[in-house]
Order: structure tokens, then sequence, then C-alpha cells
């Protein structure tokens, strides 16, 4: 486990307003244990930073990742769209004609 993962896993914890009590008690750990994975001093599995993020409703990737920022579901659809309209902004004229008439036909249910 890095350190970044122990200090993240102390954060959510207390921002949760949760007790070191309470979570190893939820985890069915001792508080030793607790404070040790909070201390980056004992290895922790995929199964417990699963269980960790279901307890502090948290996504995982922002307990292993730093540089996770979570995304709204708008900037998730235009990141991966953006490389078919810079694709179609290239197109000649009769090519986006065509690809339009395309998408048409198949939003009406005709291909």
């Amino acid at each position: 486990m890095s350190a970044y993962t122990a200090q993240k896993l102390k954060e959510v914890r207390t921002a949760s307003g949760y007790t070191q009590d309470m979570v190893a008690k939820y985890m069915k750990i001792s508080r030793r244990r607790l404070q040790a994975i909070e201390a980056n001093e004992s290895a922790i599995s995929s199964d417990e930073i699963i269980q960790f993020a279901k307890i502090f409703h948290v996504d995982v990737r922002e307990l292993l990742l730093d540089t996770y920022i979570e995304r709204s579901e708008e900037e998730l659809l235009f990141n991966r769209y953006i490389s078919v309209f810079r694709l179609f902004e290239q197109m000649e004229d009769k090519d986006k004609e065509d690809i339009i008439w395309i998408m048409k036909q198949r939003i009406g249910g005709l291909i």
C-alpha cells in the first residue's frame, strides 16, 4: 500500500465522522490493525480497499490514485466523444452530409 492510500484512508474516515473503533468493528479487524493501516505499517488487500470504499461511500480510485478527480457524467461523455468530433470537423462537406444522413436514418430506426 502506498503512503498516499494510508493517509487518504485516515482523511476519509475522519471526514465521514467515523472513529477507528467504529471502522475496525465494521471491518472485523482490530483497532491496532486499523492504526497500522492508517500509518502505512501494514499491508492491505484489494478486498479491504473495496470494503473501505463502501464504508466511506467513496470511489476506490479516490483511495488509490492521488491524481483521481471525480468527473461529472457530462465531462466523461465529452472526453469520450471529443476525438470523433475533431475528426468530423476535418472531413469534407460531402462526407459530413453522408454521416449526418446515416445518423438520421439510424435514429429513425430505418437502419
